[in-house]
């Protein structure tokens, strides 16, 4: 297990590309290397309000961003349109939900918010299992077959710990699919990052 810095590690990315068929030779690649702290930290800008989404590169076939969670802070339950994504722990702890449709929700439905920027109504979830990432080095993924989950940095005691998380996108990652329990509404939302200016 050899130390790596963001730039070789996104020279070697762009080596493998992000395909299903990559997506394991990609996860070992984030497993099996020692990330330099000191330039995993210069994107390390925590806020207060929510998760703060720093991009370190884009190019056409991935992303590569930093995220850092304050305690207390998680995302929405969400998935990626069908991209394929992978996160390593870099620091803290971080909680995994896993969802899936429920069988009385129509995948047409879904579909269709895939496509279209018109909110669909009737998407109901069933919890399909919780994660807890605590180890460092510790990845989650998200495909096609395991695509909605929801991410965060539960409070749990006054000393909890910021948590930080570089993740790795297919292309086009530009937004996302949200979904809204109680409402049972799945609504597309763009995607941003804090550091916009990086954005080429």
């Amino acid at each position: 297990m050899g130390r790596i810095g963001l730039q070789a590690l996104v020279e070697r990315l762009e080596l493998l590309a992000l395909p299903a068929s990559s997506l394991v030779n990609v996860q070992a690649l984030l497993a099996d290397s020692v990330l330099i702290d000191t330039e995993i930290e210069r994107y390390v800008l925590p806020r207060t309000d929510r998760h703060a989404r720093q991009l370190v590169h884009r190019s056409q076939r991935f992303i590569v961003a930093v995220v850092t969670w304050m305690p207390g802070q998680c995302t929405p339950i969400h998935s990626h349109a069908g991209n394929l994504g992978l996160l390593r722990l870099v620091r803290g702890r971080l909680v995994e939900e896993r969802f899936t449709l429920a069988p009385s929700t129509r995948s047409s439905a879904l579909e269709l918010a895939c496509d279209a920027a018109i909110p669909q109504h009737g998407i109901e979830l069933v919890a399909a299992g919780r994660t807890e990432l605590s180890l460092p080095a510790a990845i989650a993924s998200v495909d096609k077959q395991r695509a909605i989950h929801r991410l965060g940095n539960p409070r749990q005691h006054l000393r909890d710990e910021v948590a930080v998380t570089l993740h790795v996108y297919s292309m086009p990652n530009d937004s996302c699919l949200l979904f809204d329990q109680a409402t049972k509404v799945c609504k597309r939302r763009a995607m941003s990052f804090d550091n916009v200016a990086a954005i080429a």
